[in-house]
């Protein structure tokens, strides 16, 4: 069945202690927020000489949706500064803008 209110996408890229994985980064999204988010996916990682020693950068991507309606700009926005916070606070990453 084809959904009824579109899904959206947004990326975010986390510079973070290379000992974390990316099921914790998924663990962490899902706990945050289990109610729009459908799915989330690592496109890159990256270590070398432009991120500091010990640590790597993922870029994710998460796709939000809501069954009962279409998101709004404010909704996603506020979704993504949840996520963002939980992953800062439970791994100390940094956002990269």
């Amino acid at each position: 069945e084809v959904p009824r209110y579109p899904a959206v996408k947004r990326d975010l890229s986390l510079v973070i202690e290379k000992s974390i994985n990316f099921e914790k980064i998924e663990d962490i999204a899902k706990r945050a927020e289990p109610r729009l988010l459908r799915g989330i996916n690592l496109f890159d990682v990256y270590e070398g000489e432009r991120i500091e020693a010990g640590k790597k950068a993922y870029a994710v991507s998460f796709i939000l949706q809501d069954q009962e309606k279409t998101l709004t700009d404010k909704v996603i926005d506020k979704t993504m500064d949840k996520l963002m916070k939980a992953f800062e606070s439970e791994t100390g990453a940094l956002i990269r803008q």
